[in-house]
This record gives structure tokens, sequence and C-alpha cells, in this order.
């Protein structure tokens, strides 16, 4: 699957989310050299791919979440 729009996507979570290229890649379990291949557009992104990115953004929104509570919990006790 290789279109503008998903290109763009995957540019924009790296560009204007604060996540690095590397990090975006060990959260979604990608190497950094396909994720960096997509993002130039060196290779076609597949449906599958997009999965494992959106995986990848999942499980990090999840530990942020946790932090968040522990950050709370903490506040909580003070």
């Amino acid at each position: 699957m290789r279109s503008a729009r998903s290109l763009g996507l995957v540019r924009d979570i790296v560009n204007a989310r604060g996540i690095s290229q590397a990090q975006l890649a060990r959260d979604a379990g990608l190497s950094y050299a396909a994720l960096h291949a997509w993002i130039t557009g060196i290779r076609s992104l597949r449906a599958g791919s997009l999965v494992q990115l959106a995986d990848g953004l999942e499980s990090r929104s999840d530990a942020l979440r946790q932090l968040a509570a522990q950050f709370r919990r903490a506040a909580e006790r003070r």
C-alpha cells in the first residue's frame, strides 16, 4: 500500500509528534531501515505495516497513560 496519504501520516508522526524514527520503529517492532525507507518513499507501505505502526503508537500511549496515573497517585500521597 503506497499512497501519499499513508506516507504523509508516517512523516507527520515522526516530525510533528516528537517521536524519533528510531523510537517509532522500536515501539512498532520494525527496523529503523524499513521505517526510514517508507518515510523517504524508497519502499512501499503495506496495510500490515500500518497496523504495526498503529500498534506501536498504541503501546506508547498506554505506557504514557500508566506513567500519568503513577504521577497522580504520587501527588495524592503528598
